[in-house]
């Protein structure tokens, strides 16, 4: 069955983006899946950009308006990872759970996994697309207006009785005790703390995800411990050395 996942974030500048295109480039590559990603921000696109995209001829704006049909829409990304963008020129589209739901209905029949990279801000656009999905993911940063707005999204997707994975705290370095306070708080399961490091930003600049280019660093082996969780399953071909690293995480 296809899981439909959300990752949403209460603000804006937090990561979401960088964590989906991680995410999906490793369901696709790393555990054989096939994956969809859609970049529901039709105001403000950039899933595109992060994987090394810039021109598109068909877009998610085209399917929402009826110029192109969803397949016409769909790319390939070396890492096996299929995304449908948004056009940087929102042109008054809008996103509407409706047309949405339809498009993931499609998908369903080929996909193992589709993620949808909400807007930031719980506007309408992201409304319809938590409205659209069957799980959730919260990306925060570890300060409080990101972690207020981190709050008020869980509590919006709780009312609209979706499942709630957990929170993934970006660029976040933290004690576990930290960690446990921010859980308690919010009352959701934290699903990973990921470092920061200029390898991070190294990889955007490179439009590879950092999952892939620096596979040994911090961040990429709390990626791979947030891709064990969403899956339940080991991360394949996880070598011995990196294996001894991580037990001193």
């Amino acid at each position: 069955m296809t899981r439909v996942i959300g990752i949403v974030s209460g603000k804006g500048g937090v990561g979401k983006t960088t964590v989906t295109a991680n995410i999906g480039a490793s369901l696709a590559f790393d555990y054989g899946n096939n994956v969809v990603a859609i970049d529901a921000n039709v105001t403000s696109s950039s899933l595109g950009l992060y994987l090394g995209n810039y021109r598109f001829p068909a877009t998610l704006n085209d399917i929402l308006v009826g110029k192109a049909s969803v397949a016409d829409a769909v790319y390939a990304h070396p890492s096996g990872l299929k995304v449908i963008p948004s056009s940087h020129n929102s042109n008054g589209v809008a996103v509407n759970s409706k047309k949405m739901k339809e498009i993931i209905k499609f998908l369903k029949e080929y996909t193992d996994f589709i993620l949808l990279d909400c807007p930031p801000t719980l506007g309408e656009e992201t409304k319809a697309g938590i409205d659209s999905v069957d799980e959730v993911i919260i990306v925060a940063n570890p300060t409080w207006a990101s972690l207020l707005e981190a709050k008020r999204t869980i509590e919006y997707v709780k009312s609209k009785k979706k499942k709630i994975l957990g929170l993934v705290l970006n660029n976040a370095e933290l004690e576990p005790e930290d960690v446990e306070k921010v859980k308690k708080a919010l009352k959701v399961d934290i699903l990973a703390v990921i470092p920061p490091d200029d390898n991070v930003q190294k990889s955007t600049d490179k439009r590879v995800p950092v999952i892939h280019l620096y596979g040994r660093s911090r961040p990429a082996r709390a990626y791979k411990k947030l891709l064990e969780k969403i899956t339940g399953q080991t991360f394949p071909n996880r070598g011995i050395i990196e294996r001894i690293i991580g037990w001193f995480d």
